[in-house]
């Protein structure tokens, strides 16, 4: 490919080293991820909640990554607390957001250091939970978080999304001098959807693997309710209204009774 010729030739070596997910990806994502709303997601989910009566001022960011979640909550008035499992990712949060409490830990076993209202994830950030019990696992430790009446509302890739990420099973381009070649595929055996993430920039060389599993709203819906959630429901970006089973990706909202 003609990219190659403007990088030396040591960096395609790099490649053949895989780093751990969301690890060197930490330096780059914010300069990739440039174009994400995260601001209207914050706008979506506040709305969405709110118009069913829920009140509150703590939230939780799960996945947090590097803040970008977090900031458009903490913007409209809530008190926000960022879990991630990635140092990098955080250490990039916390030097942006330095007004937002961030902590390290796993989806599936976090202790957080006071209860909230809302728990949010966003950005498929639940399809890196490669089994049902991880996402059970994950799901109930939100639900010990939560406040009587609390809402959680995430949103995840279903099969149809993760069969068909992109077009071409392929997302790539440049942010200034950064180059980022995403490659996807899905495995109809394990049904899990593979993504090669190779970056380079004008002084280093990475690719970072990673792994999402589909959940589809038949499968959330028995899940969440085994986490003891109620009034489930799977919506629609940006309307809000009720999603079919078909859609590439739902948004979800649950409540602690």
């Amino acid at each position: 490919m003609t990219w190659f010729t403007q990088h030396d030739w040591r960096f395609t070596l790099l490649t053949m080293q895989p780093t751990r997910p969301f690890s060197l990806l930490a330096s780059v994502y914010d300069a990739i991820m440039s174009d994400v709303d995260y601001d209207d997601w914050g706008r979506f989910i506040l709305a969405t909640v709110t118009a069913r009566g829920w009140q509150g001022r703590l939230a939780l960011d799960l996945g947090c990554g590097t803040g970008n979640s977090s900031y458009p909550l903490q913007r409209r008035g809530l008190e926000v607390i960022g879990v991630d499992a990635s140092a990098e990712m955080l250490a990039v949060a916390q030097q942006k957001y330095p007004d937002i409490q961030f902590l390290e830990a796993n989806f599936t076993d976090f202790e957080l250091p006071w209860p909230v209202d809302l728990a949010v994830s966003v950005f498929d950030s639940l399809n890196n939970l490669l089994t049902p019990e991880a996402f059970l696992l994950t799901a109930e430790r939100v639900w010990h978080h939560l406040t009587p009446g609390g809402a959680f509302m995430f949103d995840v890739n279903t099969t149809p999304g993760l069969r068909e990420l992109w077009e071409g099973s392929r997302a790539e381009g440049w942010v200034g001098d950064i180059y980022y070649r995403w490659e996807h595929s899905f495995d109809e055996v394990t049904q899990l959807a593979k993504v090669e993430a190779y970056c380079t920039d004008s002084e280093r060389a990475f690719t970072e693997v990673h792994f999402e599993r589909p959940y589809d709203p038949p499968e959330l819906r028995v899940l969440l309710a085994k986490a003891g959630f109620t009034e489930i429901e799977m919506l629609s970006y940006p309307d809000g209204t009720p999603a079919s089973e078909e859609e590439p990706r739902v948004w979800v909202l649950a409540r602690k009774p």
